[in-house]
């Protein structure tokens, strides 16, 4: 099934249920292309919260159903039907083809409640991969039973990865994903050398699905055409980035039709390269869109830093926003360490285009920004 049926298929859907007939009462799902999404407007995750707090009973035709946790609603459910496991199936195949990949593979992500192994599982199978889901933790028995079979791939995240190399497995490719990866420095470096590996980064989410992963080459996450349509916005405006610039992420799922997941607003922070014609997110997701403040005329995204910091061994810091005696913003960045390292405020630089005015070791920080101003 090609790009454009599988877009007009959610759209037909999405028409039908109750979160988005109304808005999509004028939409023809069979005139509909991919340039129409434009005019419709965007769905916050608050929408599905509200919907799915008064019906949260699987609704006929669910296949399949798993639960993220959700502050507001204790778990959200997301339902899957027969038909979005195929579409998903089929959508996610040429991906893992692409990449060459030889099984068994070893999934280590959960199958109890999360989506976790369930997104990709369906795919390895129909690339013709045998699939050991192993799920989470037990590093010394997945390690063992890893080496026992010849395990080709591993799917997990990249700190699982870690630990199982510990525990002495080496594997040709690494498929990650759950976890801030080639946005850390470094991090792909360590994973590839500590298990002989290859490894590829991947993006995606349990009500999404797979809908972002690298090629052979490596060089960014390009969209996956049978398992989205990817947007980066400008959470004020919600009209398109330019190349090079960096937004929310807005997908429109090609895999669901029985939670229709249209312009769906991730709240997730990407920067957008644009490459004959294909949305490319050099990498992956940076950050939350929850938390922005502007510095000398600059949107910082102060969740951006954290992959950052995590590639000089900082996790925990803090953005502060003063004013100089001359009027003009100072950029502070706190962070939970003995001392600031070298090199620290050209990082900081290349990934916002903002130059810290200060950087100060603390010995412990609250909250991630403060505004003084």
């Amino acid at each position: 099934m090609e790009r454009l049926e599988r877009l007009r298929r959610v759209v037909a859907a999405a028409r039908r249920h109750p979160v988005y007939a109304e808005r999509f009462k004028d939409v023809d799902p069979e005139r509909f292309t991919e340039a129409d999404l434009a005019a419709l407007e965007p769905t916050p995750r608050a929408v599905w919260l509200d919907y799915l707090a008064e019906n949260p009973a699987p609704p006929p035709g669910t296949a399949i159903g798993h639960f993220t946790p959700s502050p507001r609603l204790g778990w959200m459910p997301e339902y899957l039907s027969a038909e979005d496991l195929a579409l998903q199936a089929s959508g996610l195949a040429p991906y893992f083809r692409a990449l060459g990949l030889a099984g068994p593979a070893l999934v280590t992500f959960g199958y109890h409640v999360f989506a976790g192994g369930w997104l990709f599982h369906g795919g390895l199978i129909e690339a013709g991969l045998a699939v050991l889901p192993h799920g989470p933790g037990e590093a010394e028995r997945a390690a063992q039973l890893a080496r026992r079979v010849g395990v080709g791939v591993l799917v997990t995240n990249p700190s699982f990865a870690l630990r199982l190399a510990e525990a002495g497995l080496r594997v040709p490719a690494v498929v990650a994903a759950g976890e801030p990866f080639t946005s850390v420095a470094g991090y792909r470096e360590r994973v590839e050398a500590a298990l002989s590996a290859k490894a590829y980064d991947v993006f995606g989410t349990s009500e999404l699905g797979i809908v972002a992963g690298e090629g052979p080459e490596q060089d960014g996450l390009f969209e996956l055409p049978l398992m989205a349509v990817l947007e980066v916005l400008d959470p004020d405006t919600l009209r398109p980035v330019p190349d090079g610039g960096r937004g929310e992420l807005v997908v429109t799922a090609l895999t669901r039709t029985l939670m229709p997941m249209v312009r769906f607003r991730t709240g997730d922070l990407a920067e957008v390269r644009y490459r004959d014609g294909r949305v490319v997110l050099p990498r992956g997701v940076i950050g939350r869109v929850d938390q922005m403040v502007k510095v000398k005329g600059v949107k910082l995204y102060p969740s951006e830093l954290a992959g950052v910091l995590k590639g000089f061994g900082i996790e925990r810091y803090r953005v502060v926003v003063e004013k100089k005696p001359s009027g003009t913003d100072a950029l502070v960045v706190e962070v939970v360490s003995e001392r600031v390292p070298e090199g620290l405020a050209e990082a900081i630089k290349a990934a916002t285009g903002l130059w810290p005015d200060r950087l100060e070791p603390v010995a412990e920080v609250e909250g991630l920004l403060e505004d003084r101003r």
